[in-house]
């Protein structure tokens, strides 16, 4: 069958993952907690008064 340019279907030797719409999904996903969590870092910042983010939780206890 080669010789006329035909494959057989599932004689492909290795099969590369393709990229779909969920993948992308989950990526921009993954993109926008890394986001939230630098502004919610730089914020505890601002709040805290000091460069520990977890000082945060010691105005709590004042």
């Amino acid at each position: 069958m080669s010789q006329f340019g035909m494959q057989m279907p599932g004689s492909q030797r290795s099969r590369k993952p393709a990229l779909n719409v969920y993948a992308g999904l989950m990526f921009f996903a993954v993109v926008c907690l890394a986001a939230a969590i630098f502004f919610v870092f730089q914020a505890a910042q601002a709040v805290s008064g000091s460069d520990q983010p977890m000082d945060v939780f010691k105005i709590q206890q004042q």
